[in-house]
């Protein structure tokens, strides 16, 4: 069974909480603009999913369980 959700999905959802969480600290601690915001969430969104592409690996097989 395979319950785990898309690679494609993952890296967007981790990559959109990085990009969320530099704009919020962007406007706290440089009070940057709106304009200067959404450049900073987007750069910071592409770096980060950019890495994931490169290192995300594709679920692995668990541990081999005995059937009885």
């Amino acid at each position: 069974m395979k319950d785990t959700a898309p690679k494609l999905t993952g890296m967007i959802v981790v990559a959109a909480m990085f990009g969320l969480l530099s704009v919020g600290v962007s406007s706290v601690i440089f009070e940057l603009e709106q304009g200067s915001l959404a450049l900073a969430g987007s750069g910071v969104f592409a770096l980060v999913f950019v890495i994931l592409a490169l290192g995300w690996r594709e679920p692995q097989n668990g541990p081999n369980r005995p059937t009885k």
